[in-house]
């Protein structure tokens, strides 16, 4: 299934199972920004070439419903450069910047949950520049590598509200970035790829502006 398709599907889920009972009388037409600071981590042909580094963020949300919400995204990671088992290698540090949107998803409270906890997932699209560290040996073969490819991002978060205004939370968020593959001929492995994976692990603060 196209992965279009498959996110088209997932929302119409998400959004089914967010609705309250009385639907959509509940608009509130709040804004809220999130700022959030942890660790990436690169999967698969990412991970061989780099390791785990630093990542922040921020987003601003229209909560155009009390379970739904657009969001526009901005996230900086930064991966450390990566080496084989010989030592030799493969990446410099890589710096990574995504820019897009998102549909939010927040689904209503347990009915016997005690505590204030909050939970939500987003499914959205952007772009991803990649490049790779500036300060890193210029007569390495990858050096140059500095692209911008369509991304698709997914995420979880789950927060605590400690006031109607204030939302403490963690959220993991997954990035496929779809890569031009004759772009990666400049890394020393084997073959070329065509996407990328890394995950994002934060923690962050919410802050809402009540209308």
């Amino acid at each position: 299934m196209h992965y279009a398709t498959k996110y088209g599907v997932l929302l119409a889920v998400l959004a089914i199972l967010a609705v309250p009972s009385d639907g959509l009388g509940q608009a509130t037409g709040k804004v809220s920004v999130d700022a959030r600071v942890g660790v990436s981590l690169p999967a698969g042909t990412l991970a061989d070439l780099t390791d785990i580094g630093g990542t922040a963020g921020a987003s601003l949300a229209w909560n155009f419903h009390p379970n739904w919400a657009i969001r526009a995204d901005f996230d900086y990671m930064r991966l450390d450069d990566g080496a084989d088992d010989l030592g030799v290698t493969l990446s410099p540090p890589m710096n990574m910047m995504f820019l897009g949107g998102s549909f939010e998803v927040n689904f209503n409270a347990p009915r016997l949950q005690e505590h204030p906890f909050k939970f939500m997932l987003n499914v959205g699209a952007g772009v991803m520049k990649m490049k790779v560290d500036d300060t890193f040996d210029p007569g390495h073969p990858a050096n140059g590598f500095d692209h911008t490819y369509p991304t698709i991002q997914g995420g979880a978060k789950i927060g605590y509200q400690v006031e109607p205004w204030l939302n403490l939370f963690v959220n993991g968020t997954a990035y496929l970035v779809i890569i031009k593959s004759g772009d990666t001929s400049v890394f020393p492995i084997p073959d070329t790829f065509d996407h990328a994976w890394v995950f994002p692990v934060t923690a962050g603060v919410r802050l809402t502006f009540l209308r």
